[in-house]
């Protein structure tokens, strides 16, 4: 599953120890962001229903360095 980076910044920001309360803390937060956010949000929550709960264990969703590759 390719989320961009945007989309995992999200996440690790909403991160929780479980898929199901990360997507509740996202969903729960959707009121309250602009439309460009909630795009993002909305593409980062069709990505995590997607995966098992194995899957989203394994992945890191550390946010980028503004820095990176630079």
């Amino acid at each position: 599953m390719n989320f961009t980076v945007e989309e995992t910044n999200l996440v690790a920001i909403y991160k929780a120890s479980a898929k199901d309360k990360t997507l509740a803390r996202i969903a729960d937060a959707i009121p309250r962001m602009d439309d460009d956010m909630r795009i993002i949000a909305e593409g980062a929550i069709r990505k995590l229903s997607a995966l098992t709960e194995p899957e989203f264990s394994l992945l890191p969703f550390t946010p980028a360095d503004e820095t990176d590759g630079k």
